[in-house]
């Protein structure tokens, strides 16, 4: 006899709605395949059974009909059971996104400075990256494991390792510890190096296309080393030329990719900026957009055009959006826009834009003698293009979470988006949803909520802190003007006092207008953040003819330093024009 008890459960279990009671071991007459089963073979007693089920096995009348709903139920069950498998495979295929092991942008090489550490957020977490005297970049948490002092205060030491501001303990690239200064030359002091709880956390770095990369999970460096970064592969051929830049934007991670995925707000949200080199108002219009594949790495999608191939377009889950397009124009000529986001904290996020083409190279920035443009001037043009809705992104994300109530899923009701223009939108927000766990992987212990609202724009659109102060080509750039308004100002002041001892009236007038010109370029070379503000506000019809220069932020007081001295050459030269008509 084999308890039915277990063949049941081999099978698929035998619920009580069969007839059968659930408590205590029930014996039956059986075939004797099943009465002379061994324990390993269960499931092919629970064949045996089925089939003696099947065919009226346990005698006729009211036994045929237990044995009918048994069989039903063990069908039922199986059905059940196949649904259940089904389900949790689909569950397991959205959630096979991770959000701590993808390769996510910091900053183009070529802006970085190599001489101090720098200071970084990912998920959340704070961390420091480095360049050691090889030029090979390294990463660790930003804290030291002395006392959590923050690497990012020290320096580079002679050694090339990161050295602590506090007590001077030095680690290096893989995190251990190199020295510790207060430490004994003998026992067990001198061997406080070697302990792990003297161990910096490191993370995985590389650089691609000239982009450096951090690789958020320091459990994975296997993983990291066999996982290629989310670059754009059109840009890698011979005879294309690049430029990139990159911005801290005081808006978060979901409210940015959305932002750089949606081509439709590009011609009003950014109207006539750089000379309208982006469209204008005039020119939204309806686009028809299609994607194409979607899936947990993203999804692939193109807009169709009344004339010429369509432009491709690519989200690479969790942070890359490529835009890949055809001038008609200029025969065989290619160019792709790719747009990174990287959550850096709740509410905030950088970007970093590339612009290639393969066309006009000796038009581009760069090292060589004949590339007269300036990086950072590439800079400033190109982060013109942010400004156009940054701050309308800060308050559109806070008003997003307060008609949602603050669930994800929610957004489609808070939208209305009836034409096919916000398709990538509505894609980018299902992938969140169905594959990112409803929202971004922030690590353990970050507080979750929006910073408090900017009421200020200026706050918002401040260039020095979001850029200029953390790009070694523009902080280069800034003093170099700050240098060249002294000079300038000198030069005035200086045409200023030749004119007051000249005593031909029209050389005095000469070197007047001179040194008025050379205050009115010194008070221009130094920006005011009000500027910035008023350029940046979509309202304005045209840029501001200083577009190029006051980007380079200095601070209010400095414009206000300016104004003085530009008031003090105005009422000299006033003075000096007076005496040279009336003597």
């Amino acid at each position: 006899m084999c308890s039915l008890r277990a063949l049941s459960a081999a099978a698929g279990g035998v619920p009580a709605a069969a007839g059968l009671k659930k408590s205590g071991p029930i014996s039956v007459s059986v075939p004797a395949q099943v009465q002379n089963c061994a324990v390993p073979d269960f499931r092919k007693a629970a064949v045996a059974l089925r089939v003696w089920i099947e065919r009226g096995g346990g005698g006729g009348g009211r036994g045929a009909r237990s044995s009918s709903a048994v069989h039903a139920t063990l069908q039922s069950r199986g059905t059940d059971e196949e649904k259940i498998e089904e389900e949790k495979e689909e569950e397991r295929s959205r959630s096979r996104f991770n959000w701590t092991t993808n390769w996510y942008p910091v900053i183009p090489v070529a802006d970085f400075d190599k001489a101090v550490p720098y200071p970084f957020h990912i998920l959340g977490r704070k961390v420091v990256i480095w360049c050691d005297k090889e030029g090979q970049f390294h990463c660790l948490l930003d804290a030291c494991p002395h006392r959590l002092a923050p690497l990012s205060e020290g320096r580079v030491d002679e050694a090339g390792c990161i050295q602590c501001s506090y007590h001077g303990w030095s680690f290096r690239g893989d995190g251990s510890c190199a020295k510790i200064p207060q430490a004994k030359p003998e026992g067990a002091q001198a061997r406080a190096c070697e302990q792990t709880r003297a161990q910096a956390v490191a993370l995985p770095l590389l650089v691609k296309q000239g982009i450096l990369f951090i690789w958020p999970d320091e459990s994975s460096p296997e993983l990291a080393r066999r996982t290629p970064p989310p670059t754009a592969s059109c840009v890698e051929g011979e005879g294309w030329c690049a430029v990139e830049t990159f911005r801290d934007m005081c808006y978060g991670f979901d409210t940015g990719m959305e932002n750089l995925v949606d081509p439709a707000h590009i011609p009003v949200a950014h109207h006539m900026v750089n000379g309208g080199v982006l469209g204008k108002r005039s020119q939204a219009t309806a686009l028809d957009l299609e994607v194409k594949a979607e899936g947990p790495l993203g999804f692939s999608a193109e807009m169709k055009k009344a004339v010429g191939p369509p432009s491709i377009h690519t989200f690479d889950a969790p942070s890359r959006f490529t835009y890949e397009y055809e001038l008609r124009n200029i025969k065989g000529a290619r160019a792709a826009t790719t747009t990174y986001c990287t959550p850096t904290q709740p509410g905030r996020c950088r970007i970093i834009v590339v612009n290639a083409r393969n066309f006009m190279i000796g038009l581009s920035s760069g090292p060589a003698w004949w590339q007269i443009f300036p990086r950072w001037l590439d800079h400033q043009l190109m982060l013109n293009l942010l400004d156009g809705d940054a701050s309308l992104l800060h308050e559109q994300e806070r008003t997003l979470v307060e008609k949602s109530g603050n669930q994800p899923e929610a957004w489609a009701k808070a939208y209305f988006m009836p034409t096919t223009a916000d398709r990538y939108v509505g894609a980018f927000r299902n992938w969140l949803i169905r594959h990112a766990g409803k929202g971004i992987g922030w690590a353990p212990g970050v507080d979750l909520n929006l910073p408090p609202l900017l009421e200020k724009k200026e706050d918002i659109m401040n260039r020095y802190s979001s850029h200029t102060q953390m790009c070694k080509v523009c902080s280069a750039a800034l003093e170099k003007f700050k240098l060249a308004r002294k000079l300038l100002f000198l030069v005035g002041l200086a045409a200023l006092g030749v004119a007051a001892v000249l005593a031909d009236p029209s050389s005095r007038i000469k070197a007047v207008i001179f040194a008025a010109i050379s205050g009115a370029i010194g008070c221009q070379s130094g920006s005011s953040v009000m500027a910035v503000t008023s350029h940046g506000h979509n309202r304005r019809s045209t840029p501001d003819l200083s577009s190029s220069m006051y980007t380079i932020t200095v601070g209010r007081e400095a414009c206000e330093y300016h104004a003085v001295l530009l008031i003090l050459s105005l009422l000299l030269s006033s003075e000096i024009l007076l005496r040279s008509q009336y003597p």
